[in-house]
This record gives structure tokens, sequence and C-alpha cells, in this order.
């Protein structure tokens, strides 16, 4: 599977080098901003202060929950006998342990306990599912899987496309909760598949697939995955999705191709969690929402504390009534991005709210913290997006080629507004400090209606109507 994210960036570049207003050519390649602004006016009166929320930052391995959220799972408990069952925990005999363990959680079900709990111990899994997947441990409908603090599972060193280090297919009432999995991605082997290809970046450390329903992950370390820390992907046909998914107060660090990636997930809960340093092959996102022909809507992204993940933090492509709310990003100086904080395209919709959005050296896009992605076909979500009460620190916006958009409230430090070819814009009550006007505002046959914007501090007139307007301002 490949996540479509990597866009034309050509494109953009051609449609930002078309922004003209005041008979000049504007090119917003923000990567030189700096370079511009070092000969505005030594008197300029912005604001350069810098606001940012103290983050949800998580260090160390942390116990399971012990409150359970469904009430299917039955509360009898059994801790996994290592001896009994000949389960090695020292980091060896990756397939015997495998085996093992996947036959005393089988046991522990069929006997009727809900809790399952996993020892301290260095647990080496994986063994040959066939030519392209490494298999690892699955789980049942109705039963928690909890691991104790000091408890890690690995997946054995491979040099297959796909893996699945905790699989949990077509089942409700799931919980996996504590200690660490990781992946294998400082020792894999990238032997070239059938059709000649070596991406091998479906490896997972945890899979939650084919319509499986109510699951939850929580208090967990998840690193050095060769795909993503999490999957979330429908595979039961065109449609269809996982539902009512919950991913609370985890670490996703180091992991390859994604955090988490939502490929059909309805119903979907991000809270909380540490998502840093995700970088390796393309997309490199701390969340990547890309359905392909699978169903993504009602996801909520709150609280969270994204740092150096390289593509860039969150993107939509395709989700419906997707939330994005109290988050921290900041762009890690030793990892610039690729695309920035948050993307989306335009037949995505979201709510972007009271988000703390810092950029350091910027991105291929300039320091544009959010971005709306476009092309020359038509918008055919008709739902309106919504970016409200963020504080955009030494970044702006940037959207083109789109319709139905409310944007107000927001904090723009050394920052920018900046729309082309757009319809239906409504604009209020933003604050930009920057030193030049024409970097703050920029407008090309752009229609709507704006008010009570201000310009460091000053009202600052934007004469938006439903007739297409170019306009900029030059001192």
């Amino acid at each position: 599977m490949f996540l479509g994210i990597i866009i034309n960036k050509m494109e953009v570049y051609k449609y930002l080098k078309d922004l003209v207003c005041c008979s000049m050519v504007l090119i917003l390649v923000i990567a030189c901003e700096s370079d511009s602004l070092e000969n505005e006016d030594a008197n300029s009166n912005s604001d350069t202060t810098i606001q940012t929320r103290e983050p949800q930052e998580i260090t160390g391995a942390m116990d399971a929950i012990t409150t359970l959220p469904y009430s299917e799972i039955s509360e009898r408990s059994y801790t996994i006998e290592l001896d009994r069952w000949d389960i090695p925990s020292d980091k060896t005999a990756a397939e015997k342990t495998t085996d093992n363990l996947q036959k005393a959680i089988d046991w522990a079900v069929g006997e009727g306990y809900g809790i399952i709990r996993l020892p301290a111990g260095h647990y080496l899994i994986g063994k040959y599912g066939n030519d392209i997947y490494q298999s690892g441990i699955a789980l049942h409908s109705n039963m928690a899987f909890l691991l104790d603090k000091e408890a890690i599972i690995e997946m054995v060193p491979n040099d297959k496309w796909n893996y699945c280090a905790i699989e949990i297919t077509e089942k409700t009432h799931v919980v996996v909760s504590g200690g660490t999995i990781i992946g294998d991605r400082d020792a894999h082997t990238y032997t070239p598949r059938a059709d000649g290809g070596t991406a091998h970046d479906e490896g997972h450390l945890i899979c939650i697939q084919n319509e499986s329903e109510y699951v939850t992950v929580e208090n967990m370390i998840l690193g050095k995955a060769n795909g993503d820390g999490i999957l979330l992907v429908g595979q039961k046909g065109p449609g269809s999705s996982v539902k009512h998914i919950a991913i609370i107060h985890n670490e996703m660090n180091d992991n390859r191709r994604q955090g988490v990636s939502i490929v059909g997930g309805e119903d979907v809960l991000i809270e909380n969690n540490e998502i840093h340093h995700t970088q390796g092959t393309s997309p490199q996102f701390g969340i990547d929402v890309e359905s392909g022909i699978y169903s993504s809507q009602d996801i909520t992204i709150r609280t969270n504390y994204f740092h150096h993940n390289k593509g860039g933090d969150i993107v939509n492509v395709d989700g419906r009534n997707v939330i994005v709310e109290n988050n921290t990003l900041e762009q890690g100086v030793d990892v610039p991005y690729i695309d920035g904080p948050i993307v989306y395209r335009k037949n995505g919709n979201m709510t972007i709210r009271n988000n703390s959005i810092t950029m350091l050296n910027g991105s291929v896009n300039g320091k544009t913290g959010i971005i709306m992605y476009s092309n020359d076909k038509p918008k055919t979500n008709p739902e309106t997006t919504y970016i409200y009460e963020n504080t955009c620190n030494g970044c702006g916006f940037y959207m083109y080629k789109g319709r139905d958009l409310v944007i107000r409230d927001n904090t723009l430090i050394e920052g920018y507004l900046v729309f082309s070819e757009m319809s239906n814009l409504t604009l209020e009550n933003n604050d930009v400090t920057n030193p030049s006007e024409c970097w703050a505002y920029r407008f090309l046959q752009v229609s709507g209606s704006a008010n009570g914007n201000t310009y460091n501090g000053e009202i600052f007139d934007i004469p938006l109507s439903n007739t297409p307007w170019d306009g900029c301002w030059i001192n």
C-alpha cells in the first residue's frame, strides 16, 4: 500500500509564483523570507513574542491501565506463566516465543479470561507468514492484553515488506496497554519483492484492521516500526473502516513511515500522545488520514504533542469531520519539515482550533503552518473547513484553488494569510504581525467577506466581496 501524500511541489511553486498584485509578481517561497525581512524598516512595530503552551511530554515506559473501557471484557485475569508455556523472555528464539505466547493467549481466552497480563521481560517475536509477511501475535475479541511496565515486545529483524507485531483483525472490544513494542527498522533487510520494489514500508507495531470495532491502545511506547506505530485500515472492500478506536497517552517515536495511519477509520480519538521523530520513508507524518477506497470520518486529534516529524505532523487527504484541537506542534531544528505542521486537501474537511504551531526554519513550502493543497478539479465535498483560535509562531496559512473556508480569531506572529483562487472565504478577527504589509496579507482571485482583521495591532481593511478580488499592500 502506498499512501499518496507526495504532492507535486512544482504545482505549489507554480501557483505561488503566479500570485500577482500591485503589478508585481509575488513569490511566496518563505525559505527566502528571512533575507527579504532583513531589509525592512528597523522601526517596525511587529510583535515577535513567541507564544507556546506546555507540551504533553511522555518520559519512559508506563503501567497498563487499571480500568477497562468495555464492559464486554471479563474481569477474570490471567498472568501468562512463562515456565508453563516455555516462553523465552530474554530476547531469544523469536519463532518459539511467538508460537508459545500465542498458545498462552488462545488458551486463556478459551478459558474465559478477559484480562491477559504479560510479565516483565524482553520478548522477541516474529515468524514466517508468507513471502512478504512476517507474522506476530494475534489478539481476540473481548480481551485486554496488558503488558507489565518492564515488558518489551520486539519484532525480530526480517526481510519482509509487511508485518504486524500485534494484529487485531475483525475483532471487537480489545485493549492493548502498558510496556513497549518496538520494530526492526535498525536491522531490517530490504530484499526486493517480486516486482523489484524495496519500499518495505508496511511493517507496523499494532494493526487494527478488517472492520474491527471498539479498540483502545493506551499507555504504550511504540517505536522503530519499519512502517507505522499504529495502522488503522478498513480492508473489507470499498467504504469499509475500523470504528470506535481510542489511541490515548502513548509515545510514538522513531517510526519510519508514520506515527498513526488512518486508512479507513470512523469515530477515532487520538488524544494526549507524544508523536515525534517520524522519518525514513514517505510520507513521514505524525498522523496521516488517507483513506483511498475506504472511509474516514469523525476523527478527533486532541491535546497531542508533535515534534521532529520529518514529513509533517498532521495530514488529512480525504477525511470528513476531522477535528484538530489543543495540540502543540513544534518543528525540530535538526529535522526540518518536508511539508509542514498541518496539511490538508480541499476534499477533506476539518475544524482546526486552539493549536500552538511553531516553525523554526520552514519547509519546502516555506514557513506555512497550515496549508491546503489543491488542483484544477472541482471541490466535491460541500462541507466548510473552520480554522480558528490558533497561534502560529513564525508561520502563516496558505490556501489555494478551493472554497468554503472560515478563518477567524487566529494569532500569526511573524506570519501571513495568503489565498489564491478561493471563493466563499470568511476572514474575521485575525491578528497578523509582520514587518511587511505585503507579506502579511495577499490575495489573488478571492471572494467572500472580511472584517475585524489587524496588522501589527491596527485594524486592517480587507475589501473582500462576492466579486473575485486581487489585493496586497506594499509600503
